[in-house]
């Protein structure tokens, strides 16, 4: 005999609730592994960046925070690190020195930063990496190339690493590859005497050329960047095989090549970190063709983590990145490895930086700079891409180095 209908309906609520039951079971499970797999789910990890988006920084700084906004975006995206947020407080020194130590210090003590990335020059970085030192708070430079950064500097940086390859690296490198294959006899290095990058890594090629066996090496300072027709003249007047050109300011550099191909030269232009900056290749136009320099990064670069890194940065800005965009993606991303391999514990800010610090040194990475280590002084050590301007604003490849500790 059938059941009457109320019973029916009672039986069949009962069978509906212990299917949900069955079925909530394994989503109520996957929801409890998931957390036990995000132990800082409610927490927030904060980066700092001093970046140049205004003044003569401004052929690297927006470049730079582009692609640090794009690793931040892509690891939250993910889950974040352990399941905490990462928060990129950026900050602009406006090419300055002095405020680059004021924003440095700010993000320190105000914003409570875990670590720094930047600031953008490396004559900034001998003003801002004191104040973190002090502070005990890390700091990678992402494009500080200039002699005196990490390992040997004039005031205590025991707190501070870099991803951007030393031009005491890449000079040597980029000329030596040259001198090996042209055996030059004559060479001038020129610089802006007011730029103290310049003259340093001004020093370092003339030593380089001296090194790599060139019998005549002099120097010729600009004294003034808009005005280089005389200091061309004086360059010329040496007859060179080859000029390499060494500043902070990638529009200067562009100017120096044009201005050399104008008044006739017509052997080989090397340069240091600021032709890597499409701004240079661009101001030199046509003429800077074949112009090489030493790059911490090539576009061309055929592995998988870097083709993945063009095609996201070109989907979200519309553009290729430059080398200073992927050094900046690169550092937030070590600065994420880091992070997730400390044992931070997010009570006191102190303690939580000493870990993070230690855990920095040991960081290994595969990123679209290359398969990535630091060195025991905190310094790089990957390929170096000797890289030459095509003449349209980009940039060929001459040759891949192997890893060099600078």
């Amino acid at each position: 005999m059938p059941w009457p209908r109320r019973t029916q309906r009672v039986v069949l609520a009962a069978i509906l609730c212990v299917l949900m039951i069955a079925a909530a079971a394994p989503l109520a499970a996957a929801a409890t592994t998931r957390g036990s797999r995000q132990p800082w789910a409610d927490k927030i990890i904060t980066f700092g960046a001093v970046f140049s988006t205004t003044g003569t920084g401004v052929a690297y700084g927006p470049q730079q925070v582009k692609g640090a906004q794009l690793a931040v975006s892509q690891i939250n995206a993910a889950g974040g690190i352990k399941g905490a947020d990462v928060h990129l407080v950026i900050d602009n020194d406006d090419s300055q020195p002095a405020q680059s130590a004021v924003v440095m210090r700010s993000l320190i003590t105000s914003q409570n930063v875990l670590a720094v990335l930047g600031p953008t020059f490396s004559n900034s970085a001998a003003a801002a990496d004191p104040v973190a030192n002090s502070l005990s708070t890390s700091v990678l430079a992402v494009s500080n190339t200039g002699p005196g950064i990490v390992g040997s500097c004039p005031y205590p940086c025991s707190w501070i690493y870099r991803d951007s390859i030393g031009d005491a690296t890449t000079i040597p490198a980029n000329i030596g590859y040259y001198v090996k294959r042209s055996h030059p006899h004559t060479a001038v290095v020129m610089f802006p005497s007011a730029d103290p990058f310049g003259v340093s890594t001004g020093q370092i090629a003339a030593k380089a050329f001296t090194a790599g066996g060139v019998a005549q090496v002099s120097s010729v300072t600009v004294p003034d960047p808009t005005s280089l027709s005389g200091p061309v003249q004086s360059a010329l007047a040496a007859h060179p095989n080859v000029v390499a050109i060494t500043a902070s300011s990638a529009a200067v550099a562009g100017a120096l090549i044009k201005e050399l191909r104008a008044q006739g030269f017509t052997g080989q232009i090397l340069g240091g970190n600021a032709f890597n900056s499409p701004t240079a290749a661009t101001a030199a136009g046509s003429s800077g063709k074949g112009a090489r320099s030493g790059a911490a990064w090539y576009l061309g670069n055929p592995s998988v983590v870097n083709r993945t890194f063009v095609a996201d940065f070109k989907k979200r800005y519309g553009s290729s990145p430059d080398q200073f965009a992927a050094l900046a993606y690169t550092g937030v991303q070590l600065l994420a490895k880091a992070a997730r391999s400390a044992p931070l514990h997010f009570s006191s800010t102190a303690d939580d930086r000493l870990a993070f610090n230690n855990a920095l040194a040991g960081v290994r990475l595969n990123t679209p700079l290359g398969p990535f280590h630091f060195t025991a002084d905190h310094d790089v050590d990957q390929p170096i891409w000797i890289v030459a301007m095509n003449g349209k604003g980009g940039y060929g490849l001459v040759r891949q180095l192997p890893a060099t500790p600078s």
